[in-house]
């Protein structure tokens, strides 16, 4: 059985009229790297922040660490989270920013502050204040300032977005050393779905206030990955051909439809043999996507507005 830290049941979040966030079922698996995709507008934020207890919601409920909404206060101590802009003091040092968060928080010692800067690649910005950062120190240190507290779980939204390359990869590697090493469960959001399958291992799919799809990483592999399609006549004589020829690695995926994982640059032999068996073939191709090609078509629009 699963074990999810958060999930959520129909939670809902209305402006007026209008549903940002419209009966959201979210299940996030405890020590992953959740991957939340969506348009601007789409609702991400809206979500995160009721998460965090930084917005209410308007119905729906939900359920972290075995606590419901009744004890709200309890769970969302265990959260960190960085939405929209780090709250920094730009006339502030590093060191007297975390210094700052950790005070407020009760935790502050010299070498819990040198812990977190080290985490996140800061140690060695000495006295440079924030206003003189890059844009991915800002968010390097907005990262720090959310694990005040040792949280179990960490809430980002957008946190590569707008970064050079080199910024990227350095918040990547801090994702990922603390998914791996310190077990902390990640929500993330982002634009940059390339960069976001590099450290995902789930993902959830939101389009105008609707999540239309929850899948792991393996699932979206499967459902990205290049496969040669075969439409036959005979299912299970086709499956006869393949399995003489070596071939297992496949799966159907429609009435008389098999996808291939395997020598998928062995269309001309592998529809001969199946001609030579008496098999009819009816249409053999090659096919691919990339995730944001599927994004693109789960939602029926650009990946950016």
């Amino acid at each position: 059985m699963e074990e999810y830290l958060i999930t959520t049941d129909r939670l809902t979040k209305q402006f007026g009229k209008h549903k940002a966030v419209n009966e959201v079922s979210m299940h996030i698996r405890k020590g992953s790297v959740y991957g939340f995709i969506g348009k601007n507008g789409a609702g991400k934020t809206t979500f995160m922040k009721i998460i965090c207890g930084l917005a209410n919601k308007t119905s729906g409920s939900i359920t972290a660490f075995g606590e419901t909404d009744a004890n709200s206060a309890n769970y969302r101590k265990k959260i960190g989270c960085l939405i929209e802009a780090p709250g920094i003091f730009t006339d502030m040092t590093a060191f007297q920013n975390v210094k700052a968060k950790c005070l407020a928080a009760g935790v502050y010692s010299k070498e819990y502050v040198d812990g977190l800067l080290a985490l996140v690649g800061l140690a060695d910005v000495g006295k440079k204040k924030a206003k003189n950062f890059s844009l991915g120190m800002r968010q390097r240190l907005g990262i720090a300032l959310a694990l005040v507290g040792d949280p179990e779980m960490l809430v980002l939204d957008e946190p590569i977005n707008g970064l050079d390359p080199q910024g990227i990869v350095e918040v990547r590697e801090i994702i990922h050393k603390l998914a791996t090493e310190r077990k902390i469960t990640i929500l993330i959001s982002s634009h940059i779905l390339d960069e976001l399958s590099r450290i995902a291992t789930d993902y959830g799919i939101i389009n105008n206030g609707v999540l239309i799809k929850e899948m792991t990483a393996e699932e979206l592999q499967n459902a990205c990955s290049e496969s040669l399609n075969i439409t036959v006549d005979d299912l299970e004589a086709a499956k006869r051909v393949l399995g003489e020829m070596g071939i297992t690695s496949y799966r159907l995926i429609g009435e008389n439809t098999l996808a291939l994982s395997e020598r998928i640059d062995e269309s001309a032999s592998i529809n001969s043999e199946l001609v030579r068996a008496g098999v009819m073939v009816s249409e053999l191709s090659k096919r691919g996507e990339a995730l944001e090609d599927y994004y693109i078509r789960l939602t029926g629009g650009v990946a950016n507005d």
